[in-house]
């Protein structure tokens, strides 16, 4: 069983609990949004960096090599430089697995398209580059951990690979990609799987023999 996106403010320590149960896996999506706790008041989220933090080291604490991953929208109205500093150096900190980031696009009727201060479009696609990066960044790190190692991966698509047999894709638990090759396709199995490298956003991997 895997969660889908849970907004922060519906979660608390207890929580984490759940992972005692093997069959749920240790990923969560908490969207962010910002690191600026001046610009989640504007945008009227139930959180705030400080709590934020306090929720992600919890389920460190339970599962020290969870995957969190979130979202972020980038120059929503009113950001200034020192607001989004403070975003790029949240997603910094908390060292992310992965994640989405969305330049602001104003909505008809909508409260944030009233407010002042819109950012120029071509500011927001800089910043949304400049987090991108960083959250590219950190997801390479956390998939670089897991090379060497032994895991088992769902196997979710497979493709003909020439003389090597079948080109399978899948995911471990913890939400990482995995590519290996078999003889014969092995769509919606579990596998033992020795991780050997990166290629890309993809873990490379051999089969291990049942």
């Amino acid at each position: 069983m895997r969660l889908s996106s849970l907004e922060p403010w519906d979660l608390d320590a207890d929580f984490f609990s759940l992972w005692e149960d093997k069959r749920l896996m240790p990923h969560l999506h908490l969207p962010l949004q910002s690191g600026s706790e001046s610009t989640l008041k504007r945008m009227a989220r139930k959180t705030t960096p400080a709590s934020f933090r306090e929720l992600v080291f919890a389920a460190r604490e339970v599962k020290p090599e969870v995957a969190i991953t979130t979202d972020i929208i980038a120059g929503f109205p009113g950001e200034t430089d020192e607001e989004f500093a403070e975003t790029l150096d949240f997603v910094k900190e908390i060292k992310f697995t992965g994640g989405h980031v969305f330049s602001y696009s104003p909505r008809p009727a909508t409260g944030a398209a009233k407010m002042k201060g819109h950012v120029k479009p071509e500011l927001r696609k800089r910043r949304n580059h400049i987090l991108r990066e960083a959250l590219d960044e950190s997801a390479k790190t956390y998939r670089e951990k897991f090379i060497g190692r032994r895991m088992s991966v769902l196997w979710e698509a497979a493709s003909e690979y020439g003389e090597c047999g079948w080109r399978m894709e899948g995911w471990t638990g913890n939400y990482l990609r995995v590519s290996a090759t078999a003889p014969a396709p092995r769509w919606n199995r579990v596998d033992e799987v020795q991780l050997t490298g990166l290629d890309g956003e993809k873990l490379m991997g051999v089969i291990q023999k049942e």
